[in-house]
């Protein structure tokens, strides 16, 4: 998006949770997560339960995209750092 493209680096946009089929069916209803800013179009996996914490850090820019996607488990799917 040309807006996008405009805006300050600590206005753009830098991921995406979306629900879709797999959100869901599956019991633990993980959100698909896109990053759009450092590796665009890369993705992992976060059941609801995880959403709250993964979302807040990743607002403030806590923690990255990559912190979370290199904690997942073979489905692409982030448990916890202690579960994953």
């Amino acid at each position: 998006m040309v807006e996008e493209a405009a805006a300050d680096e600590d206005d753009q946009i830098g991921d995406v949770f979306l629900a879709d089929a797999t959100t869901l069916n599956d019991p633990d209803h993980p959100l698909l997560v896109i990053d759009l800013s450092n590796e665009p179009g890369e993705t992992f996996r976060v059941p609801a339960r995880w959403f709250p914490d993964v979302s807040a850090n990743l607002s403030i820019a806590n923690m990255d995209f990559v912190e979370f996607a290199d904690a997942t488990d073979e489905s692409r799917t982030f448990r916890g750092f202690d579960e994953g």
